[in-house]
């Protein structure tokens, strides 16, 4: 009967044994799947490209209300809120059913306000967490032919990542102000 019972107590251990070794394998392959999937497939957001542009301020002021006298003074604040550096291309007011390109293409009605911003191509690149200012001022001559104090205007901005040449862009709607 003593021999039956030293069986019983080395199964015990024997299986206790199993059920550790089972779990530290579990263990091992789970974290080896994280690391194949942050290689391969960037499941790990600091490791992965997120484009992203944004509009932070934008504002379109007539000054004493009289804007085929005094113009439109032009202010947009434009962020690069992704992980990748962005490009950007055109700067868009749209008026009366219109388009009326402020920056890009060639035009350059609106510039930037610091002169700390690397050119690419026809564009401005902004760094991640990075905002440049555009500023200027547009009459009828090259924008709209009429714009009023209290009149809701919509700024278009695009631009291209850096690393991934997505194409991103951003509306901001805007009520003009005297």
């Amino acid at each position: 009967m003593a021999h039956i019972h030293k069986k019983i107590g080395k199964k015990t251990k024997k299986g206790l044994s199993n059920i550790v070794g089972s779990l530290l394998l579990i263990v091992l392959t789970i974290v080896a799947a994280l690391l194949i999937g942050h290689f391969v497939f960037g499941l790990f957001s600091a490791n992965s490209h997120n484009a992203g542009i944004s509009i932070s301020d934008a504002s379109v002021i007539i000054p004493a209300g009289e804007y085929t006298t005094n113009g439109a003074s032009v202010t947009i604040t434009i962020t690069d809120s992704g992980n990748d550096p962005l490009v950007l291309q055109y700067v868009t007011l749209v008026a009366n059913g219109n388009s009326y390109t402020l920056f890009g293409g060639g035009k350059t009605y609106i510039k930037p306000v610091s002169t700390v911003y690397q050119k690419v191509g026809n564009g401005y690149l902004i760094e991640p967490g990075q905002s440049l200012t555009l500023q200027g001022v547009i009459s009828s001559a090259n924008g709209p032919a009429l714009l009023q104090t209290g009149q809701t205007v919509v700024f278009q901005v695009s631009g291209v990542d850096n690393v991934t040449a997505q194409s991103l862009s951003q509306q901001m709607s805007v009520v003009i102000q005297d």
